[in-house]
C-alpha cells in the first residue's frame, strides 16, 4: 500500500521555515508585553490601594475637614478589597515584606525612622524589627494561594500591624511581634493539618503488584 508522504514533508518544511520561527519570537514578545502589562496594573492597584489605606488613616485619626466616618469607611473598604483579592498577591507578599527588611537597615545604619529623622531608634530597636520583617518574608513565602482561614486571618492580622506601627512608632516591636505571631501560628496550624506526603507513598507502595501477590 502507498503511502503519501507529501503532507508530512510539507509540516516539517513548515516547521523549519522563517515564518514558524518569526511566529514564535512574536508570540515570546505578545507573552513579555503581557507579563509587562500585568505588573504595571499591579503597581498601580497597589500604589491606589496604599492612597486609600493612607488617606483613610489621615482621616481617622489626625484632624481634617472631613468626618472620621469617612476615614473609617475608607480603611473598611481597603480592608474588603484586600481580603477579597488576597489570593492574587499573597505570592508577592514576602517581596513586600523585603521592603520592610530594606527599610530596617536603613534605620540601623542611620538611627532613625525612615524618611523621618526626627523618630529616633535605637539600633537594638532597629535590628529587632528587621529580624521580624525578615522572619515575616520567611513565614509567608510559604503560603499557597489557596489560603484557609486560619492564613488569611494571619495575614490580615500582620497588614494591621504593620499600618498601626506606623500610626503609632512606639507600638512599632509590639505591633510587629503580634504579627509576626499570627503568621507563625498560622504557619504551625499548615504544618499540622496538611495531608502527609509519607501516607501517599504508604498507598502506592500497597498498590504495586508485588504488594498485591503477596497478599493473595
Amino acid at each position: 500500500m502507498l503511502v503519501d508522504k507529501r503532507p508530512q514533508e510539507n509540516r516539517g518544511r513548515f516547521e523549519d521555515s522563517p515564518y514558524k520561527v518569526r511566529m514564535m519570537k512574536g508570540r515570546d514578545r505578545l507573552e513579555e508585553v503581557k507579563s509587562g502589562f500585568r505588573i504595571v496594573m499591579a503597581l498601580t492597584l497597589g500604589g491606589l490601594w496604599l492612597g486609600l489605606v493612607f488617606g483613610g488613616m489621615a482621616i481617622a485619626f489626625t484632624p481634617s475637614p472631613h468626618s472620621r466616618m469617612t476615614g473609617w469607611l475608607l480603611l473598611i473598604g481597603a480592608a474588603v478589597i484586600m481580603i477579597a483579592t488576597m489570593n492574587r498577591w499573597v505570592k508577592a507578599f514576602p517581596v513586600i515584606l523585603c521592603w520592610g527588611v530594606m527599610g530596617g537597615l536603613i534605620t540601623i545604619a542611620e538611627g532613625h525612622a525612615v524618611n523621618h529623622p526626627e523618630v529616633l531608634v535605637t539600633r537594638l530597636d532597629a535590628t529587632v524589627m528587621t529580624l521580624l520583617f525578615a522572619a515575616s518574608a520567611v513565614l509567608s513565602a510559604t503560603f499557597s494561594r489557596k489560603l484557609h482561614l486560619v492564613s488569611r486571618v494571619a495575614i490580615f492580622s500582620f497588614v494591621f500591624c504593620v499600618f498601626w506601627q506606623v500610626a503609632n512608632e512606639r507600638m512599632m516591636l509590639r505591633a510587629l511581634s503580634i504579627g509576626f505571631c499570627a503568621l507563625l501560628f498560622a504557619w504551625l496550624y499548615d504544618c499540622f493539618t496538611r495531608p502527609r506526603t509519607g501516607n501517599a507513598g504508604n498507598r502506592w507502595i500497597s498498590r504495586t503488584p508485588l504488594v498485591k501477590l503477596g497478599r493473595r
